[in-house]
């Protein structure tokens, strides 16, 4: 088998595994770290090694032909892992129990017995009671199950005993953990047995090791005056952590068996509902526009509402702000809120959602402060809780006195500012255009190409630039044939001047390095509309940028040289000199290299640097997310600790719960650790973690939506409904850009809505 570097795989017998019923098995040995492996002659001596050496994966085997598809594991062991995939295979307790104890024996059968006896009676095999449980290592593999079916008993309502020493008592507020951002995460393993009045820990219970430094929580607790610090220390211990991802694991493979038929079944009531839906549908007549601005605006408002409780479950969101003209020549800015939405499936999602426009009065930097301010005001969201903004490079926008993002990092600290990367990207390529007169020529000679087709090139954006650049470098044969032709057909002199001037000058070998070259430069293109995606989050972008900073300097050092043989060989085929032409005694080839192509490079690299400087104290801040799989266990800390200093959304618990998360997640980019966690329900393990991944994914990268919405702005606002009142604009624009919110509210609760203002005479 192949294994990824500084691993190896075997694949040997080994004695049946309780999970296994009884199939014959086998087991597959990973070494992981990048250490020698440690191979043994005997099963329980392998069992036993530590998590950083190797872990175990049992593999059913029906016949003794199957061993010869184990081939197949090569795909897991060379990919990052996936989120599906059992938590087992990556964090594996450091004490495993004794072989005897992990066999199926007479006594799980006959526990078995008793339990489908229990059940048929109606009444529930094991007690409730954590206090009668057996210890971990006595207890089967049939109890775990029904006790992780079943789930973790809540605590129950008091009143509670009081000590005799102290008269302290057990509380319900022990149940639930306050992070440092003043969010409460519910303790799900936290159990109160009434009997002997202690607490105890439902994972460590049932899935805790055999040797345990901390027992407390394990043969019960009622220290009631020690009891928080207590339970802070024990949620964030190794061993506590280890059998509380067990628990989850068992937890998400007995309810991913149960989910088929639930999904049939919603299926079968979304086709019933649809039916019923197109049967109930009736056309309505007329209605005035007054009325029709009533309902256009109870429909936005219950948009808006839908949106705004989504944002404020995520808490955390981030601002994107731009300008335009109407038609009507009055200014309006697009307010874009970027939040984290979980779905019903606990699948995480980066979200934009449009909020609308707002006429502009004052567009200085306090004026849309204060404007941007008021959106947030009227949507009920609390500007502390602003993580990122993201504007275009105005100075009334990114000025770090005046400018938008001053002024609202004046009121909230924490909210990070990170210039627009697509429109960064296309004033880079405009200041590498305009460094030299070469360049300045070879766009002129493009403009003429179009213009003697009758195509002129009247789009300015980069990506109209590129695709003008790319159909001359890929169809030059066929334009100079075109121009030849012109040069014997068309009557006018004008006419026959330029494509004589046009046919000479696009197969000169200046003009076809300058084609190769910037052909090759405008493919930062790419780079700008992948930072326009809905889903881009910020480890994406600094990879992205530091790839272009690689790319740029290998091809300062070998691009040129490249760029030569290749448009020797295209002048050659049609039929020009690969030479170039000197001019006052001067080697025009070592004065296009100097000149040209290394101020053109050099000028893109300085301008990335600067134009994306600001991405580097965000990526340092977050450096602990970024570059996870790259550190060592003490430069995690060192990361994690400084981000506490200037963070007030986690605690400092998050140094205990970064080393173990960064061998659970390593390989998997921001959003999907994000899922990872909440998926398979780790964020309650992790709190602070979490924490810290959706305030890093709520960072926005550009203004491309917010420029998006101005497609709407000019199909909705036409000339000739340039008089349209801006609340009716505005309406009409939340329910046509957040058509998918819009889609899932129910006509009935607009239609109730409306009608209560009505019956009240509120004026909506």
């Amino acid at each position: 088998m192949s294994c990824r570097s500084g691993s190896s795989a075997s694949i040997s017998p080994c004695p049946q595994h309780p999970l296994l019923s009884h199939q014959p098995s086998v087991c597959v040995f990973l070494h992981c770290i990048h250490e020698p492996p440690l191979w043994s002659s005997s099963f329980s001596s392998c069992l036993s090694a530590p998590f950083s050496t190797s872990f175990v994966q049992y593999i059913p085997c029906p016949s003794s032909a199957h061993v010869q598809t184990i081939s197949a594991l090569t795909v897991f062991v060379s990919k990052p892992p996936q989120p599906d995939l059992p938590i087992s295979n990556f964090v594996h307790p450091e004490g495993v129990a004794d072989e005897g104890e992990e066999h199926r024996g007479p006594d799980d059968e006959e526990g078995e017995e008793q339990r489908d006896a229990a059940e048929s009676a109606g009444a529930r095999p094991y007690s409730e009671d954590p206090a009668e449980w057996p210890s971990p290592h006595e207890t089967g593999n049939s109890f775990r199950q029904y006790m992780v079916e079943s789930g973790s008993q809540k605590c129950s309502e008091g009143p509670y005993p009081r000590s005799d020493k102290n008269k302290r008592c057990f509380s319900k507020t022990y149940c639930f953990r306050l992070l440092s951002n003043g969010e409460k995460v519910e303790r799900d393993w936290l159990l109160y047995s009434k009997s002997t009045n202690r607490v105890y820990c439902f994972a460590c219970k049932l899935f805790g090791e055999a040797k345990v430094a901390d027992t407390r929580l394990v043969v019960g607790f009622n220290n009631w005056q020690c009891l928080s610090k207590s339970l802070t220390h024990h949620e964030t211990s190794g061993s506590h952590i280890n059998a509380h991802l067990m628990w989850k694991e068992l937890a998400s493979r007995l309810r991913l068996d149960k989910t088929t038929d639930d999904e049939l079944q919603r299926a079968l009531a979304a086709e019933k509902a649809h039916w019923r839906s197109a049967v109930s549908k009736k056309v309505s007549g007329s209605l005035s526009w007054c009325t029709q601005n009533e309902f256009l605006d109870s429909i936005s408002e219950c948009v808006l509402g839908k949106i705004t409780a989504q944002i404020k479950a995520s808490k955390y969101f981030a601002v994107e702000l731009n300008r335009t003209l109407s038609v009507s020549k009055h200014e309006q800015t697009s307010v874009i809120i970027w939040y984290i939405h979980t779905a019903e499936k606990k699948k995480v999602t980066i979200a934009e959602s449009f909020v609308g426009f707002t006429a502009v009065k004052d567009a200085t930097g306090k004026g849309l402060t204060d404007t941007l301010t008021g959106v947030l005001d009227g949507l009920g969201l609390d500007l502390a809780n602003c993580r990122g903004q993201s504007y275009d490079n105005g100075s009334n926008m990114r000025g770090i006195n005046k400018g938008v993002q001053a002024l609202i990092q004046q009121r909230c600290p924490e909210a990070l500012f990170i210039p627009c990367c697509s429109h960064s990207l296309n004033l880079l390529l405009c200041d590498a255009a305009a460094s030299n007169k070469e360049c300045l020529t070879f766009f002129g000679t493009i403009q003429r190409l179009y213009t003697i087709c009758s195509s002129s090139l009247k789009s300015d954006t980069w990506e109209a630039k590129l695709d003008s650049v790319k159909a001359v470098l890929l169809q030059l044969g066929g334009i100079l044939d075109a121009l030849e032709q012109l040069e014997e057909a068309a009557g006018d002199s004008k006419i026959v001047s330029e494509a004589k001037s046009l046919s000479d000058e696009i197969v000169s070998m200046e003009f076809l390095v300058c084609l190769l070259v910037w052909y090759d430069l405008l493919e930062i293109n790419f780079a700008s509309k992948a930072l326009q995606a809905a889903d881009v989050s910020l480890d994406t972008a600094i990879r992205l940028i530091d790839s272009l900073k690689e790319f740029l300097l290998r091809y300062r050092e070998e691009g040129f040289q490249k760029s030569l043989e290749i448009a020797g060989r295209i002048a050659i085929e049609m039929g020009a000199s690969p030479k170039f032409k000197e001019r006052r005694f001067r080697k025009q080839k070592k004065a296009l290299q100097v000149l040209v192509f290394n101020v053109l490079v050099d000028i893109v690299r300085q301008e990335l640097s600067e134009r994306f400087s600001n991405l580097q104290p965000v990526s340092e801040k977050f450096k602990f997310i970024t570059k996870m799989e790259h550190m060592t266990k003490a430069e995690l800390e060192e990361s994690v600790t400084a981000y506490t200093l200037t963070a007030s959304d986690v605690s400092r618990d998050i140094i205990q719960e970064i080393y173990p998360a960064s061998r659970l997640l390593k390989g998997y980019k921001a959003l999907e650790k994000l899922n990872f966690l909440i998926q398979e329900n780790l964020d309650l393990v992790f709190p602070d973690l979490t924490v810290a991944l959706r305030v890093f994914l709520t960072m926005p990268l550009t203004v491309a939506s917010a420029e998006r919405s101005y497609s709407k702005l000019k199909l909705i606002k036409t000339y000739l409904r340039s008089n349209m009142s801006n609340d009716r604009f505005t309406q009409l624009a939340v329910i046509s850009i957040e058509n998918r919110v819009a889609r899932s509210i129910s006509y009935d609760a607009t239609l109730e809505k409306w009608a209560s203002a009505k019956a009240q005479n509120v004026t909506i």
